[in-house]
C-alpha cells in the first residue's frame, strides 16, 4: 500500500500534530478498518494496530493473506480505521467473523 503522504508542507504539521494526538490516546484496542472495492464497504475488526511513524504518517495493522478482504485492502487506495470504545463491543462483533455480514452495519 502507498502511504498517505500531506498535500503541501503547509498542511503537514497539523497533520502530524493529529495523529501524534490520536495515537497517544490509544495504547492498545480494537479498531475496525473500512475500505470500499468496487463501491462495495469492506471491513473487519482488528486488534493488531499501531502508529508506526508521524513523519511520514504510517499505521500498521495486520491482516491475514488468506482473507477473503486481503485483495480489496492490497488494491485500496486509502483505508479508514475507527478506533472502538469499551461501550462498542456490539460494532466489533459485528466486523468480526469470516462470513457475509449485513451492510447495515456500515450504517
Amino acid at each position: 500500500m502507498t502511504p498517505v503522504r500531506p498535500a503541501t508542507m503547509a498542511t503537514a504539521e497539523p497533520r502530524s500534530a493529529a495523529i501524534r494526538a490520536a495515537g497517544s490516546l490509544f495504547a492498545t484496542g480494537v479498531t475496525v478498518v473500512t475500505t470500499h472495492r468496487a463501491g462495495v464497504a469492506v471491513g473487519l475488526t482488528v486488534n493488531s494496530f499501531a502508529t508506526i511513524s508521524l513523519d511520514p504518517p504510517l499505521v500498521s495493522w495486520s491482516l491475514r493473506c488468506a482473507s477473503r478482504l486481503a485483495e480489496a485492502f492490497l488494491e485500496a487506495d486509502r483505508f479508514c480505521v475507527s478506533v472502538l470504545a469499551a461501550h462498542q463491543r456490539d460494532v466489533a462483533l459485528a466486523f468480526a467473523g469470516r462470513g457475509d455480514a449485513d451492510p447495515a452495519r456500515f450504517l
